[in-house]
């Protein structure tokens, strides 16, 4: 899927960000961020949310049932599941594009 092309009708917009700890040792809070742009990485295998010009979160990319775009009625999410981390990354746009 080419993700950057299709997120970036987001920037711009609020987005909140929330790295899920599935071995349940740590408990994360959700954080409010404004989405500057999107890039993939050079090997095309992480997708980097970037808040500002110099800051960014990078996010593993991987196959279509752990990687994807869930849209509801209230907000768009990209959701991405490492299995290998054991980490599930969330990155809900707070405005419907």
């Amino acid at each position: 899927m080419e993700w950057e092309t299709m997120l970036s009708k987001y920037e711009g917009s609020r987005i909140t960000v929330w790295i899920e700890d599935l071995s349940g040792e740590e408990l994360t809070q959700p954080k409010p961020f404004t989405l500057f742009k999107t890039a993939l990485t050079d090997n095309r295998t992480c997708l980097k949310f970037y808040f500002n010009a110099d800051q960014f979160l990078s996010v593993p990319l991987f196959d279509d049932s752990l990687t994807k775009l869930e849209r509801s009625q209230s907000r768009d999410c990209f959701v991405s599941h490492d299995l290998q981390a054991n980490l599930r990354y969330h990155i809900c746009f707070e405005e419907r594009v």
